[in-house]
C-alpha cells in the first residue's frame, strides 16, 4: 500500500482518457460493420494493458538493467522464429496467435531496443562522444531487430525501430563526424533501398509525393483521409455522424486511419485535446529525468518518451498526407492490443523510477 500511494496518478489518468476516447472512437468507425466487436476486444485488451503498467511499474530496476541484453535476445529470437515458421495472414508473418487473440512481437521490440542501447551506453567506457566505431554496436543491435520486421514484411514498424533508436544513441553522445557519415551513406543507400522495396511499398511513397496521380487506387487511403479531416471543422460532425467514417470510404479507420475519423466527427477542438494529451504526456514523462541519476535510466526514459511521441506523430502525418502510408497505429487510441499493452508497459517502466527517487 505504501508503494501505491507513491503512483504518480497523472501519466496513468491520460492515458486512460486517451484509451477510451479511443475505444469510443472505433465504436463509432465500427458501428454496425463486420468489426462490431472490436471496441469489446480492445476494453479487454485495456484491461491487459493495465496489468502490463503495473508489471513495468514494479520491475526492478537492477534486473531490468542486468536483463537488458537477454530480453533484447528473447524478442530477436520470437521474430525470426516468427519469420520462419510464423503463421501467414493476409500475406504477412506479424502475430504469434493465442487463445484466440493475436499479439504483434514488433512492437515488443521497441522497448528490448531501447533497454538494449540504455544498458550498452551506460556501460561503455569511452567518454561521449563517440565515433563510428563504439556506435558500430548499437547499429548492428538497431539492424538485428530492424531487419527480420522488414521481411514479416512490415516495414513501417522497422522504420520506427531505427527512429527510436536515435534519441538515444543520440543523446549517449555522437562526434559530429559520425553523424555526417551516417547521414551521406543513408542519402546514398536510398535510391537503391527504394528499388528493393515491394511494389505497392513503392507506389505508397510516390502516392505521398502526388495522393492524386491514382485517387480510386493506391492513393485512396489519403485522399479519403484528407476529406475527412478536412470536412471535421472546428467542433467536428458529431459523435457517428461523420459521413466518410460511417459510409465507410476510410480504408483501415480504426486502426491505422483512426485519426481521420476523431477529426471528422470532433473536429479541430477533438483533435487539440488529443495532440495536448500526448504532447503533455511525452513532456511529463521527460520531466522525471530530475528523479534519476543513473545513465541507464536517463536513457530508458528519454527513448520510451520519444518512441511515443514519434509513432504518435507519424501516424498523424501518415494521416494528414504529410509522410508516406506506413501502417502503424495512433498510440493508445488505434485498434490493436499489443500497441495498446506495449505502450502501458513503457509507461510503467517511466513511472517507477518517480517511485524510486
Amino acid at each position: 500500500m505504501k508503494t501505491f500511494r507513491k503512483l504518480d496518478p497523472i501519466p496513468l489518468l491520460c492515458a486512460g482518457i486517451l484509451s477510451l476516447g479511443g475505444i469510443a472512437v472505433i465504436w463509432s468507425a465500427t458501428r454496425g460493420g463486420i468489426y462490431a466487436d472490436l471496441p469489446a476486444r480492445q476494453g479487454y485488451w485495456l484491461s491487459v494493458a493495465l496489468a502490463a503498467f503495473f508489471l513495468g511499474y514494479f520491475a526492478d530496476r537492477r534486473h531490468l538493467e542486468r536483463g537488458a541484453y537477454l530480453f533484447f535476445g528473447g524478442v530477436l529470437a520470437v521474430l525470426v522464429a516468427l519469420l520462419a515458421a510464423g503463421k501467414v495472414s493476409a500475406g504477412v508473418q506479424r502475430w504469434v496467435h493465442f487463445g484466440g487473440l493475436n499479439f504483434q512481437p514488433s512492437e515488443l521490440a521497441k522497448i528490448a531496443l531501447i533497454l538494449a542501447l540504455a544498458r550498452y551506453f551506460s556501460r561503455i567506457r569511452s567518454k561521449p562522444p563517440h565515433g563510428l566505431e563504439e556506435i558500430s554496436i548499437p547499429l548492428l543491435m538497431v539492424a538485428a531487430l530492424s531487419l527480420p520486421v522488414a521481411l514479416q514484411p512490415d516495414l513501417g514498424s522497422a522504420l520506427l525501430l531505427t527512429l527510436v533508436s536515435l534519441p538515444v544513441i543520440f543523446f549517449a553522445g555522437v562526434r559530429r563526424s559520425a553523424v555526417l557519415v551516417l547521414g551521406l551513406g543513408a542519402a546514398a543507400a536510398a535510391p537503391s533501398l527504394f528499388f528493393s522495396l515491394k511494389e505497392y511499398q513503392q507506389n505508397r511513397i510516390l502516392n505521398f509525393l502526388s495522393p492524386e496521380r491514382d485517387p480510386l487506387g493506391t492513393g485512396y487511403h489519403v485522399v479519403q483521409s484528407k476529406i475527412a479531416i478536412g470536412s471535421g471543422g472546428l467542433v467536428g460532425k458529431g459523435f457517428q455522424q461523420g459521413t466518410q467514417s460511417q459510409l465507410r470510404f476510410i480504408p483501415e479507420q480504426h486502426t491505422d486511419f483512426i485519426f481521420s475519423v476523431l477529426a471528422e466527427e470532433f473536429g479541430f477542438i477533438g483533435v487539440a485535446l488529443a495532440l495536448g494529451l500526448i504532447l503533455f504526456l511525452t513532456l511529463y514523462f521527460l520531466g522525471y529525468l530530475e528523479f534519476v541519476r543513473t545513465r541507464f535510466a536517463t536513457l530508458v526514459i528519454i527513448g520510451l518518451s520519444c518512441a511515443f511521441a514519434m509513432q504518435a506523430a507519424i501516424n498523424i502525418a501518415m494521416a494528414a498526407g504529410l509522410l508516406p502510408v506506413v501502417g502503424l497505429p495512433l498510440p493508445l487510441m488505434s485498434y490493436g492490443g499489443s500497441s495498446l499493452v506495449v505502450t502501458f508497459l513503457g509507461f510503467g517502466i517511466i513511472a517507477g523510477y518517480r517511485r524510486r527517487r
